[in-house]
């Protein structure tokens, strides 16, 4: 029986058989490359700028959300998500124009028609003001906590802010902050609201309460430190809250002007010029700015070098006690007493005026359903020429007492004086005092 041969070992592989291995897994490589980059990738970034907007957004910094939610609309244009989401952040954004384009989008792309539709009434509210049906609905979802019932406050909110309710913005800031304490956007509201109705000393406690929660919020530190100026005229104490805020934001037009007002009144003109000339170098025509070099000039002795500078601020601050003050102080100066004199009397009346309403301010903050209070306040601002302003807080007296005669009348009255006749002839008739 003949031996069986012995099997030869594999030969080695020849040049042509590795280079034909190596070139498959280069185009194996490459093509799970080009998957992950064309699918996975994609995927990735997208859920990354969902995320980072949901984060902005929840710190209600709505710009940057917006920029997040483009970049996730990039890689998915047909998102229903995303275009809610965009519609949502941009009415925020007070972009009322792109929230209902991208409301329409997401509405094409089969999002819920619930979520649509409070977004409009949202969008409403912030446009026009809450008011009617529109109102009783978002209330009533507040009430029921809606899961939306912080965006709902929020858009609430800021329509009584839009026009000229601070009072009914004050009952639905106070239900904000009591569901959601550690938000520091309803504190900052509130902070700027107590402020615009003269009370200083409740603006700032609030405005306190934003920098625990925001050490280097930007609008807190400017309004504290606009707050320390006009209250207490603490420069020291306004210029540490200025300086912080210009290392957050170093172009802000109120911390340059507010170091500028600062550094004068400890004496340093020279470094109140440099703040101011940074300023005016990116807003020539800044009206306190100019005002504030106005004071700088006086300061130097060189009144008609400041009365130029006042009067450039004088179209965009009618109704500043303090504008119109140095105006008379400034054209008195310079020999021209008629002319000073309309200025001086008219500071005092914008300054009495503002202390009233200010007065009647806080005691419809502990009683919102005193209707005569509204109509004070708005009959005053009337009388002083603040005009949209008092239209408003008559409007709101009527919203507590529809039949309101001295309302109706005021109201009528004014529409008299900017030769609106029809809407003045339906209040008359309401009034009872038709012409």
């Amino acid at each position: 029986m003949s031996a069986i041969p012995p099997i030869p070992p594999p030969s080695p592989p020849t040049r042509f058989r590795r280079r034909a291995w190596i070139a498959i897994a280069l185009v194996v490589s490459a093509a799970t490359v080009w998957a992950g980059y064309s699918f996975v990738y994609p995927d990735w970034c997208a859920d990354r700028a969902l995320e980072s907007a949901r984060k902005a957004s929840a710190d209600f910094d709505y710009e940057l959300a917006r920029e997040h939610l483009r970049i996730l609309l990039g890689f998915r244009p047909k998102n229903a998500h995303g275009h809610f989401l965009m519609a949502r952040a941009s009415r925020q954004s007070d972009d009322l124009d792109a929230a209902r384009r991208h409301l329409t989008q997401a509405k094409g792309a089969g999002w819920p028609r619930e979520d649509l539709e409070l977004e409009e009434h949202l969008i409403e509210a912030q446009e026009i003001g809450p008011r009617g049906e529109n109102e009783k609905a978002l209330h009533a979802l507040v009430f029921a906590r809606h899961p939306a019932e912080r965006e709902i406050l929020e858009g609430l909110t800021k329509g009584y802010r839009n026009t000229h309710q601070p009072v009914a913005a004050m009952r639905w800031l106070a239900i904000w902050i009591a569901r959601f304490h550690e938000d520091w956007l309803p504190y900052q509201w509130r902070a700027e609201t107590f402020g615009a109705l003269n009370l200083p000393d409740d603006a700032r406690a609030d405005f306190l309460r934003v920098l625990e929660l925001r050490p280097r919020n930007p609008d807190a530190l400017r309004g504290f430190g606009q707050l320390e100026l006009g209250d207490k005229r603490d420069a020291g104490a306004a210029r540490g809250h200025f300086a912080a805020l210009l290392e957050v934001a170093p172009d802000d037009s109120a911390g340059l002007l507010g170091m500028s007002v600062c550094l004068r009144s400890q004496g340093d003109s020279v470094g109140a010029r440099g703040f101011l000339d940074r300023l005016l170098a990116r807003e020539p025509g800044h009206a306190r700015g100019c005002l504030e070099y106005a004071a700088i000039e006086a300061d130097a002795g060189r009144p008609v070098e400041a009365l130029s500078w006042a009067k450039r601020a004088e179209a965009a601050l009618p109704d500043e006690p303090e504008l119109h003050y140095r105006l008379g102080a400034l054209f008195n100066q310079v020999g021209q007493p008629d002319s000073a004199a309309p200025h001086l009397a008219r500071s005092d009346l914008l300054g009495e005026a503002y202390r009233k309403t200010g007065e009647w301010a806080r005691q419809l903050l502990d009683d919102p359903s005193k209707t005569v209070l509204r109509y004070q306040i708005g009959a005053e601002l009337l009388r002083v020429g603040r005009d949209e302003t008092a239209i408003a807080w008559l409007s709101s007296a009527l919203l507590e007492k529809p039949d309101h005669k001295p309302s109706h009348q005021a109201i009528a009255s004014y529409y008299r004086k900017i030769g609106d006749t029809r809407r003045a002839a339906e209040h008359e008739r309401i009034s009872g005092s038709e012409k």
